[in-house]
């Protein structure tokens, strides 16, 4: 995976809505859902095989199902599961709708139908949606929303590290963004405008915005302060950078700095650099982290 597509994927899932639409535990006496019949929905779909084996066929895909799979269909695929002559499935499904803003990034991170030997922890997650998906409780909604986040994640994490998942991204939308994104890490300490950007990739300041937003999930200078205070957090956690140090690699004045960067962690810059000094396998010494 590219860094610049790291760093698109990075913002895009910090800025991701997700809202569970349904969830349930098929239990063998209600068979399986779907089974045989080929289906598009309107909503992404997880699939967790907990007995038997099968195949998830979409038009573009073959693949095995065991105890164990964890299948994912993105909203618009047509689908079906097949069991196995002489076997039952069973599966926990969880369905749920995503988006990135202003553009829906999910359906075109090009990932794989199905990742393997997630039982247990994805078991769990989902035992924790469909408990929460039909009570109206003050919490209920907020925790379905946490697991299904927590799915997300554990998928994105079983991704073998030979797949990519740039390929549904428009090239030359890339390679703009591309552009943008190395000139702000190069000239984080300077003067960082829109127009300045704009110009890089030849397009109407209020164009820009519009498509740095639909990339990266937020707007061109909200992503420079949020990487400056990125840069920031790091260097602070180095035990021979001090506030000083650090306010001149991103070019703010100290008050400036402290003031925004409270704001941002909720500490002061001389706090956090403390607290970083007491975690373990921290280099500074207490002594260090005095100003």
């Amino acid at each position: 995976m590219t860094t610049s597509y790291f760093t698109i994927l990075m913002n895009n899932l910090e800025h991701m809505q997700v809202e569970t639409v349904a969830a349930a535990d098929s239990g063998k006496e209600q068979g399986v859902p779907s089974v045989g019949n080929w289906k598009a929905m309107d909503c992404n779909r997880f699939l967790l095989v907990t007995e038997g084996r099968g195949r998830l066929l979409t038009d573009q895909h073959e693949e095995e199902l065991a105890p164990g799979t964890l299948g994912l269909v993105l909203t618009g695929t047509p689908h079906t599961i097949e069991a196995k002559e002489g076997e039952v499935l069973k599966l926990k499904w969880v369905h749920y709708k995503s988006s990135f803003g202003e553009r829906d990034w999910y359906n075109s991170l090009g990932l794989p139908i199905v990742i393997h030997s997630v039982h247990d922890e994805g078991a769990s997650l989902m035992d924790k949606i469909i408990h929460n998906v039909t009570r109206d409780g003050l919490t209920s909604r907020l925790r379905s929303k946490a697991a299904i986040l927590d799915l997300i994640s554990l998928y994105l994490e079983c991704i073998p590290p030979i797949h990519t998942i740039a390929e549904g991204i428009p090239s030359q939308d890339m390679e703009k963004i591309n552009v943008v994104i190395k000139y702000i890490d190069e000239h984080i300490a300077e003067n960082i405008t829109v127009d300045e950007l704009s110009r890089l990739i030849y397009l109407h300041p209020n164009y820009f915005i519009v498509f740095f937003k639909s990339m990266m999930g937020c707007a061109p200078i909200q992503y420079v302060n949020l990487r400056r205070m990125e840069i920031a957090r790091s260097m602070l956690l180095q035990p021979d950078c001090n506030v000083s140090d650090v306010a001149s690699r991103i070019g703010m004045k100290i008050y400036y700095f402290s003031r925004m960067f409270k704001k941002h962690t909720g500490m002061t810059p001389s706090h956090y650099r403390k607290m970083g000094a007491r975690m373990p396998g921290s280099g500074a010494s207490e002594a260090e982290t005095n100003e």
